[in-house]
This record gives structure tokens, C-alpha cells and sequence, in this order.
């Protein structure tokens, strides 16, 4: 395997090849504690290296559900890192990412980079990343996110530092729009939020949409400080469509209850990572029974849900981008075990090698050994193969579709996997 070997070319063009899984699980859905600080177990020999990362994700704000799997994700893989002692210790400090509408995540940078990290793993929101890309990857630091889905990431001049385990939505745009289709709609309303999470996924939905035969019956845009969307709804409804999409944050539960409201058949509502799980069984002044929703990564299995719980602060009945989470850490500290350094460039030099082409391996300490023997590998891990292309985007992943049932219960229905090429 060689070393750095991202281009600053232009991407190449990518082709969509899917394919469904159907899987069944059930997760009722209510809002965690925040996470808290993990810093391992830094023991090992003495000549180990000494990794320290920090992460950037959301303790408040409006994707505060995610905040909780995602800090489980990362904590476990420090615990199983340190627990292999193969050379390498690592600790973590977490840090609040708030959400668009604050500056938290930029005085987290601050904080993390003035600590000397070398790598940060954050944040879930492509728009909160935008904040802080800029600070983190000049400083010569690798951001990894596990839930940045927008488009804008792919050629952004960063250097070769940034890379995410979620995949773009030019994946779960275009699975998203062959799900509707599938499903028999022909005349399809959008609702998405005025930023690079919304205009990104909007636009590649449209794409899929249209390129299945499926007529946009209409499209409002809001901004992401909007509390009444009663006029974009109905405006949407005058046009007689036979499905909904809701491109949202936690905005949902106002929109769900002001659809209510118009008498809307929640039968005909389609939703994204970004708003599933907001609306929980807890919430009963709503049903939205019979809606769906995309989740890109995996429907996480029991065994790491245990896993997961077994660090977290609180008991997670949420396990979105959990598995990315934790598949970013343990490359990040893969690839410093087989560039020999903790630095930040090495580590960038070395994330796209240990996701491809070697001998396949499955857990930190089997892909490990594999590195102390001389072997090039190529980690797969809970979220999927991963697989970087040399913009830091995987070209393969899963994307998982959630229904709700009656009491807002929902459950994994199919987990459909897509390759970009």
C-alpha cells in the first residue's frame, strides 16, 4: 500500500450502483443524555504511541439525538484500542458542536486544536462542519466525520485532511427516489431547509426522482431558524401530491403537527437522517404512523448496540451513526500505528491505505497484528467496507429505511447498499 495518495484534481465522475438488503429490527426512539468524557486507558508499553483526538458533536442543538450513539461510538473504540495494547494508546476529549444557529463549534475547535490533538471526529452536521473545516485542516489536523452526508465535502480544498465514514447524499438522494418510486409515487412535494444539508440532498433526490418518472409536484424552501411552515404546507398540499418529503432537523415535530393539522396522511411522508428519531413515542401529540425515513450506514447489530451501551452515559435506544463513529476512530488510529506517527499528516497520509486493497481485517487488534507483520490491510468495519476514494469519501455504503407504526414506534424495514464508482 502506499502512503498519501489523494488527488487535488477535480473528482472523477461517480456512478450509483444499489442493491437491497431487506432487514428487520426495532428501535423505539427517545433523546439521550449528553456524553461525556472518555479518556481511556492510556497504558501500554513503553515505547507505544500516544494518540490524542478530540471530538466535535452535538450535545445540543438540533441534531442533539445524535449526539449520545456517536459519542458511544467513539468512546468504544478508545476502550478497545487501549484494551488491545498492540502499540498504541489513545485518549479523547469531547467537546459541543451546537448547531448553525451558535459559534459553539468553532470555540471547540479552538479549544481541541490549543490540547494538541491530531485529529478531530466531528461534526454531524454538514452546515456546523463548514464552521470549523477551514480551522482544523490548516492547522495540519485530520477532521473525520461520521455523519457529514452534504455533496459540497467531496472537493473541498482541505488539503487531504478531511474524510467522513456517511456517505455523500448523492447516495441517499438517489436511494431515496428509488424508494418513493418503488413505492408507486407519482407526484412528489419537497420540503427542505435553506443549507448544505438541505440544498445538497434536495437537489440529488431531485435527480433521482425525476430520472425514475416521478413529476415534482412543488418545492418551499425555509430557513433553518423558521418555527411556522403553515404557508409552505400548504402551498405544497395545493398541489394534490401523493407524497411528502421533509428534508429537516428537529423542525419536524413542528411540521408533522402543523401537516396534522391539514389532515395529512402520515402514510405519505418520507423523511432523512437528519429528522428520524426526532419524533419518539414520547411524543403523543402526533402520530405519524406509516412514514419512512433513509438513515445512511448501517441497522446497527445487537451485539454492538450492547457494545455501545456498555460506554454510554445513558441507556441509547438511538444507534445513528454510532458504528461510523466508532469505525473513524479506530482508522484514525490505524493508520497512525502504520505511519509510525501521531501527527496529524501522518495520519492523513496513511487513512486511505488501511481502508483498501490489503489483507482484509474486521477489529482493531486483528488489523493490528496484521500491521506489526509488514501486511498492507484493508479494515472493514460494523458500518460497511468503507472503502476511501481519494476525495476522503467511501465509495461503498449502506443506506437503512425506518417506517414508523401507530404510538411513533418504528423499526429497520431494508438496508439497501450502494456503491459510488
Amino acid at each position: 500500500m502506499g502512503a498519501f495518495s489523494r488527488s487535488a484534481s477535480a473528482p472523477r465522475a461517480k456512478r450509483l450502483v444499489v442493491s437491497g438488503l431487506a432487514l428487520a429490527g426495532a428501535a423505539a426512539l427517545i433523546l439521550s443524555g449528553c456524553a461525556t468524557d472518555n479518556g481511556g486507558d492510556d497504558s501500554g508499553s513503553s515505547d507505544s504511541l500516544a494518540l490524542k483526538i478530540g471530538t466535535i458533536l452535538p450535545q445540543t442543538g438540533t441534531l442533539a439525538v445524535l449526539g449520545p450513539p456517536e459519542f458511544a461510538g467513539v468512546d468504544l473504540a478508545v476502550k478497545e484500542i487501549n484494551d488491545a495494547d498492540k502499540g498504541i494508546s489513545i485518549s479523547v476529549e469531547h467537546k459541543d458542536s451546537g448547531d448553525t444557529t451558535t459559534d459553539i463549534a468553532t470555540q471547540s475547535a479552538t479549544a481541541l486544536l490549543a490540547d494538541g490533538v491530531s485529529a478531530i471526529i466531528g461534526a454531524a452536521s454538514s452546515g456546523v462542519s463548514k464552521t470549523f473545516i477551514d480551522q482544523v485542516t490548516q492547522a495540519g489536523v485530520v477532521q473525520l466525520s461520521p455523519a457529514n452526508t452534504s455533496p459540497d465535502f467531496t472537493d473541498y480544498p482541505d488539503d487531504g485532511y478531511y474524510w467522513r465514514t456517511a456517505p455523500s447524499d448523492v447516495l441517499q438522494g438517489r436511494i431515496l427516489g428509488n424508494k418513493i418510486a418503488a413505492d408507486g409515487k407519482t407526484n412528489v412535494a419537497i420540503l427542505y431547509m435553506n443549507d448544505a444539508y438541505g440544498t445538497g440532498l434536495e437537489s440529488n433526490l431531485k435527480e433521482s426522482l425525476e430520472s425514475n418518472g416521478v413529476t415534482i409536484s412543488g418545492e418551499q424552501i425555509f430557513e433553518p431558524a423558521s418555527t411556522d411552515f403553515t404557508s409552505a404546507i400548504q402551498t405544497l398540499l395545493s398541489g394534490s401530491p401523493d407524497a411528502l418529503v421533509v428534508i429537516s432537523f428537529d423542525e419536524l415535530k413542528t411540521i408533522a403537527e402543523q401537516l396534522a393539522g391539514q389532515g395529512f396522511d402520515f402514510a405519505n411522508l418520507y423523511g432523512v437522517d437528519g429528522n428520524y428519531g426526532v419524533i419518539t413515542p414520547d411524543d403523543t401529540n402526533v402520530d405519524i404512523a406509516g412514514a419512512q425515513f433513509t438513515n445512511p450506514g448501517v441497522l446497527a447489530p445487537t451485539d454492538f448496540q450492547d457494545k455501545l451501551n456498555s460506554v454510554a452515559s445513558e441507556p441509547l435506544t438511538v444507534f445513528s451513526y454510532g458504528a461510523e463513529s466508532y469505525d473513524g476512530t479506530i482508522l484514525i488510529a490505524l493508520a497512525a500505528l502504520q505511519g509510525g506517527a501521531t501527527d496529524g499528516a501522518t495520519i492523513r497520509d496513511n487513512l486511505q491505505s488501511v481502508s483498501e486493497d490489503g489483507t482484509k481485517c474486521t477489529t482493531f487488534a486483528e488489523c493490528a497484528d496484521l500491521i506489526a507483520s509488514g501486511e498492507d490491510i484493508d479494515y472493514d468495519g460494523v458500518s460497511g467496507p468503507i472503502t476511501w476514494d481519494e476525495n476522503g469519501d467511501p465509495t461503498e455504503a449502506y443506506v437503512s429505511i425506518f417506517q414508523y407504526s401507530t404510538g411513533n414506534a418504528s423499526e429497520g424495514i431494508d438496508q439497501v447498499y450502494g456503491k459510488l464508482e
